[in-house]
């Protein structure tokens, strides 16, 4: 998993160091996009007995590094907590705790990622030394994944993995594709079935709000960060995960 981690981040013009810890940590940053990330890996067992309080003093942390600490980390710091797990199925009380660490609203932004090892060994098998966010994105629009995935959402697939990749790394852009697409919105229009024209619509409103002024009219506009991440969980059936 640390790996795929470090791939994503480093594909996506993030500098990648470790930082020496009882578990394995990765320190992503972008200074340009003032874009900072904390990836830590725990087990389940040991995230089962994690507090918020645990988490957040890697913050502390990252303010007392040597070198490499930037003011602006203060404000665009995220956590990007990866769980092991033996399985993917529902879990209530895991999914509360997650729920729980995710809305906690001191420091930084806080993202628990979910995966077990058969996922992640499936998706390093079809990246075998290419592009892995050529691989993210050809398994985001694959629509038999994709149905196969509304049917059984829990299942431990690949599309599990990264549908929850996507929702936990914002700066990951869903309607991304390789260069050499000219085109992203004739590829789509000219090449997808009805059905996941349809889908694609679907998404694209995921990101639109509508609202009313104090004189009673209507306008629409942009929907934030944390409002298109709760519906697209939603959507996909990741609710609370």
């Amino acid at each position: 998993m640390i790996r795929l981690i470090e791939n994503i981040f480093e594909e996506n013009g993030y500098n990648i160091r470790s930082l020496t810890s009882q578990e394995p940590i990765i320190f992503a940053s972008d200074s340009k996009r003032s874009s900072y990330y904390l990836a830590i890996f725990l087990e389940g067992t040991t995230f089962d007995n994690t507090s918020v309080e645990h988490l957040n003093d890697y913050y502390d942390a990252i303010k007392g590094l040597e070198e490499g600490y930037e003011p602006q980390m203060d404000k665009n710091l995220s956590m990007l907590v990866c769980v092991k797990k033996t399985d993917t199925g529902s879990d209530p009380a895991l999914n509360k705790m997650i729920f729980d660490i995710e809305e906690d609203p001191y420091l930084f932004k806080k993202y628990v990622l979910t995966y077990t090892n058969h996922q992640v060994e499936m998706a390093l098998q079809k990246v075998n030394g290419l592009s892995v966010m050529s691989y993210l994105h050809s398994l985001l629009n694959n629509e038999v994944a994709f149905q196969e995935h509304k049917k059984t959402p829990n299942s431990e697939s690949e599309y599990n993995l990264v549908s929850k990749l996507f929702i936990k790394l914002p700066f990951l852009d869903i309607t991304t594709r390789n260069r050499e697409i000219a085109s992203l919105e004739d590829t789509i229009t000219n090449s997808l079935s009805p059905d996941l024209l349809e889908i694609r619509d679907e998404l694209l409103k995921l990101n639109i709000v509508t609202n009313e002024d104090a004189e009673g009219n209507i306008y629409s506009q942009t929907a934030d960060e944390e409002t298109l991440r709760t519906r697209l969980m939603d959507y996909i059936g990741l609710g609370g995960k």
